[in-house]
């Protein structure tokens, strides 16, 4: 989701830049009147610091959709080909980096789980939200439901 809103963001300070080099280059410094071709450097200047800003967040947006999408792929992987098991909750605390009306949205939830060969694994997820974790009473020593990967069992999502 950030990914899009930075894409949004970078594309509409293109769009102003682009605008803005195509308005009328009277310019205004220090309350007098400045000749044409001075304006046009203060215009190109704007222009060229807004489609820079826009490039950089539009580059941001687009390298966050794109590991998303890839994390996403990864996700339905393990739902549809992963080995169910059993994880232990050893952790679960709120997440205070990010608030709505000084509220936690997000809680970490860390677990540890077994492979087929009792190798053990301990996963920690920072983003899980907060309501979920209450509605569903994960706490300290209860048991989730996971899947992992045949091919690589230290990849693993919670099922629930």
């Amino acid at each position: 989701m950030r990914g899009k809103i930075y894409l949004f963001a970078g594309i509409v300070l293109i769009v102003v830049g682009v605008i803005v080099s195509r308005s009328n280059p009277r310019v205004r410094v220090n309350h007098r009147v400045v000749s044409a071709e001075e304006s046009r450097d203060y215009l190109n200047y704007i222009v060229v610091g807004l489609g820079g800003l826009g490039l950089f967040f539009a580059i941001l947006g687009l390298t966050g959709i794109i590991r998303g999408s890839k994390q996403n792929k990864k996700n339905q992987i393990i739902m549809q080909n992963g080995i169910d098991a059993q994880g232990t909750v050893t952790f679960v605390d709120k997440n205070w980096n990010a608030l709505v009306n000084n509220i936690p949205i997000y809680s970490i939830v860390e677990y540890t789980y077994q492979d087929k060969t009792n190798n053990k694994y301990t996963r920690r997820i920072n983003t899980l939200n907060s309501e979920f974790v209450i509605r569903k009473q994960i706490q300290v020593g209860s048991n989730i439901p996971i899947k992992y990967l045949a091919e690589n069992p230290a990849e693993s999502l919670l099922v629930l």
